[in-house]
């Protein structure tokens, strides 16, 4: 793991009264992947509320880090003398680049208390990847999906394979390796961040008071600490293995959550960082007809205590989920060479041939017997599965839109969706 700096270019704007970025810098190289981002903004008419940083290097942006300005800069006050701002208006951040392609543009924004977006700078670098000298003995199988797409019933189907190992219990959403993955980027690879601003002083001083402390910090101690975070989540599923009588395995399956948020992983970073640390892993891409998808959210959540004024809500109930199925669609764009699509509704009504298709995927075993005891019952709902269904039967759940939209609604939500759905397949 190592990366460098190709290039850094500042961005002309007149909403602010200063910029400077000390960190990093053109040419600088490291051979860690943690770049240290530190400077000051000065905005004398409007308070900067908090910065983020972009990455640019794919068809879409994607917001990967979220910070604030919390470093005291007198020396930009006494610079910027008899200008009226904060004395608090430095900036000090450590990125993780785990996860990112190997030549990244960066870009970094303001985002003033009004809601202004202010574009300051773009760093473009080259990183190589990470690997620790841990070797899974199980693989993962991510399933990238949205909400109300099936990834339940598909979990259970994958379970019933003897390669196949899932933490068996409904609604199969133990988030092993968001929990680990997520405790190595943002915790054990930059703790002091977690402290108070006295003991982030202290932590400094000990553990990255000179060059070589701060390389065993970043390279030797983080490469320990994911070696570790793969043992676990391998441990882990070696022993939901033995309480199944499974002994062995080739895979683990996952469902990876749709979320995003401030100060978490968000759901492509988890994915990028799972391609990286395991080479090997395989990708579902689970979708549903999105007009089905949103009425069968629409109802869960009715029927789960929401309030909700089916008659004046459901017109632009698509609305709630038009941001989710785009980003969705272009991820897809962007893997579809490299993952399976797989469609609810194929799986649904010809659940041996798509099933077969996953195994050919996956390059494991897939013989009439284990599909028969796979399939078997394949409509039969559990007790505990029957709250999750929103339909009168499982079949009734494809082209539900047909019968539970009006026709001018029908047209709306079409045309909502239309490019998305053209992508997947879907008339």
């Amino acid at each position: 793991m190592s990366y460098s700096i190709l290039g850094i270019q500042n961005l002309e704007n007149d909403q602010i009264q200063g910029f400077h970025l000390d960190s990093p810098s053109r040419g600088l190289s490291d051979s860690s992947d943690q770049l240290l981002v530190a400077g000051w903004i000065a905005s004398q008419d409007e308070s900067v509320s908090y910065l983020e940083i972009w990455d640019n290097s794919r068809n879409t942006s994607c917001c990967i880090h979220t910070f604030s300005l919390d470093v005291d800069r007198p020396d930009v006050v006494n610079h910027l003398y008899g200008s009226n701002i904060d004395q608090r208006c430095g900036f000090s951040t450590n990125l993780t680049l785990l996860g990112l392609l190997s030549n990244t543009l960066l870009s970094l924004r303001a985002h003033t208390i009004s809601g202004k977006k202010i574009s300051l700078c773009e760093i473009k670098l080259h990183r190589t990847p990470t690997s620790t000298n841990f070797h899974p003995k199980i693989q993962p199988i991510i399933i990238t999906t949205l909400g109300r797409s099936g990834s339940t019933w598909l979990m259970q189907l994958l379970a019933r394979h003897p390669s196949i190992i899932v933490a068996n219990q409904h609604p199969y959403e133990t988030f092993v390796l968001e929990y680990w993955l997520h405790l190595v980027s943002h915790q054990l690879h930059s703790p002091y961040t977690f402290l108070t601003p006295v003991d982030q002083q202290r932590f400094k001083r000990d553990f990255l008071c000179n060059e070589q402390r701060r390389s065993w910090f970043h390279n030797e101690y983080h490469l320990q600490a994911l070696a570790f975070c793969q043992q676990a989540i391998d441990g882990y599923y070696r022993q939901v293995g033995v309480e199944q009588n499974v002994t062995s395995v080739s895979y683990f399956a996952e469902k990876i959550p749709y979320y995003s948020g401030k100060k978490s992983t968000t759901w492509r970073q988890l994915s990028s960082v799972v391609r990286e640390l395991y080479p090997s892993a395989k990708e579902i891409i689970l979708v549903r007809d999105f007009r089905d998808m949103v009425l069968s959210a629409f109802h869960f959540g009715a029927r789960n205590g929401a309030y909700i004024d089916i008659e004046n809500e459901l017109p632009t109930a698509y609305l709630n989920v038009s941001n989710e199925v785009n980003e969705f669609s272009e991820y897809y764009r962007r893997h579809r060479d490299d993952t399976l699509l797989v469609r609810y509704e194929d799986l649904l009504l010809d659940t041996p041939s798509i099933l077969r298709k996953i195994f050919v995927y996956l390059s494991i075993p897939s013989d009439e017997i284990i599909l028969e005891d796979m399939t078997r019952d394949k409509y039969k709902v559990a007790e505990q599965h029957r709250q999750h269904i929103t339909s009168k039967s499982v079949t009734k759940s494809v082209q539900r839109w047909k019968h539970e939209l009006a026709p001018q609604l029908q047209d709306k939500y079409t045309e909502a969706f239309r490019s998305n759905l053209d992508l997947f397949g879907y008339d």
